[in-house]
């Protein structure tokens, strides 16, 4: 008996999640409702409940399955452009989903949750290269040029997805490569040499 109670709690959650991606693919999240994710699927609402809190929960969830795993494979200083094109490749994927969460109400807290998942894979990005390079790093500089790539990679993401993402994310990484190649260990040694205090 608990064996199938775990397969129908299994099958419940996948259902809501399929549902969400469909339902958020056809229009805006702010139009989406819980009661329709639910119609849509055939479980209740205190099923909805008894697995996500609200419809950002549920988002949450899909982007920390689907794309976290992904990024946290990425977190090397060798690997971090592997991270940002995972990033930038599944939401090509999930294109008209991820364009219906960036016009609603919903995109605030989205873009929060983006640069949680940016901050972690760089800073062990620029954590490597302190370590690789043998150097002291006060932790205020290395927050400072976390943030600094951050923006940068969020900001390439964000426009690409407001231009509708048209152009191939292999040539915005090849792109990216040729502006940023060699500068965050650059960064860290003149944070590291300037001292600033």
């Amino acid at each position: 008996m608990a064996a199938k109670e775990q397969r129908m709690k299994k099958y419940a959650k996948e259902a809501i999640i399929a549902s969400f991606k469909e339902l958020a693919s056809q229009k805006s999240i702010d139009r989406v409702t819980v009661k329709e994710i639910c119609d849509h699927c055939g479980v209740n609402r205190q099923t909805f409940y008894n697995h996500f809190s609200d419809l950002m929960a549920v988002f949450k969830y899909i982007f920390h399955e689907e794309l976290a795993r992904e990024i946290d494979q990425n977190r090397t200083f060798e690997t971090w452009g592997g991270g940002f094109l995972a990033t930038m490749n599944y939401t090509k994927r999930h294109a008209k989903m991820i364009l219906h969460i960036y016009h609603s109400s919903y995109w605030p807290e989205a873009n929060t949750y983006l640069t949680h998942l940016s901050n972690r894979l760089l800073d062990c990005v620029v954590a490597e290269c302190v370590k690789e390079l043998d150097v002291e790093l006060k932790e205020v500089d290395q927050k400072f040029i976390v943030n600094f790539y951050r923006h940068v990679f969020n900001g390439l993401l964000i426009d690409w997805v407001d231009d509708g993402m048209t152009e191939e994310p292999e040539i915005i990484l090849k792109k990216l490569l040729i502006m940023i190649r060699g500068s965050i260990p650059r960064s860290v040694e003149a944070f590291v040499d300037a001292d600033i205090k």
